[in-house]
C-alpha cells in the first residue's frame, strides 16, 4: 500500500555521503525538479497527431536559512557558505525525505545561492543547482 513522506528529519547531503556536510537543519524545502520539452504537432488527417519528449534536464533546489556557525558544539557548515566556496564544483549529492530513508542520489554542479535577507525575519532563501545527469533511487540504510 501507498504511504506519503511527511517531510521531516530528511537527509540533505552534499560531497561524500559518508563525510559530506548534512544541511537537514538548515533546509527547509527540497525538490528534484525535471524540465522536460515537449514537442507536438497535428497534420489535416484525424490521425496525424504526434509528440514527443526531450530528455529531462534536472534541478535541485534548495530552500534554505542563512545564518552562522553559533560557536557551540560540533561546528556548522553554513549552507551559503558552503556553496560559495565549491562554486562551479561537481558534487555528489543524496537526498532522502526521511532520515536514513530511501532517497535520491546524483551529481549537481554548484552555484552560489542567496546570502542576507529582509530586516526584521528569518533569513529564507532558495537556490536551484542544476543536476548532471538525473536523480537515481537509493536504498533506505
Amino acid at each position: 500500500m501507498f504511504k506519503p513522506y511527511m517531510m521531516k528529519n530528511v537527509d540533505m547531503i552534499i560531497g561524500d555521503e559518508a563525510t559530506g556536510p548534512n544541511f537537514k537543519c538548515q533546509v527547509r524545502g527540497v525538490k528534484l525538479n525535471p524540465e522536460v520539452s515537449v514537442q507536438r504537432t497535428k497534420t489535416a488527417c484525424p490521425t496525424g497527431q504526434y509528440a514527443a519528449v526531450d530528455d529531462p534536464e534536472w534541478t535541485a533546489e534548495l530552500t534554505y536559512l542563512y545564518g552562522m556557525d553559533d560557536g557551540e558544539g560540533t561546528v556548522a557548515n553554513v549552507l551559503a557558505d558552503y556553496l560559495l566556496a565549491h562554486a562551479g564544483e561537481e558534487l555528489p549529492i543524496l537526498f532522502r525525505p526521511v532520515s536514513g530513508g530511501a532517497g535520491y542520489s546524483g551529481t549537481v554542479l554548484t552555484i552560489p545561492g542567496t546570502i542576507g535577507g529582509d530586516y526584521g525575519s528569518f533569513s529564507e532563501q532558495s537556490v536551484s543547482l542544476p543536476m548532471i545527469g538525473q536523480p537515481t533511487p537509493v536504498a533506505a540504510v
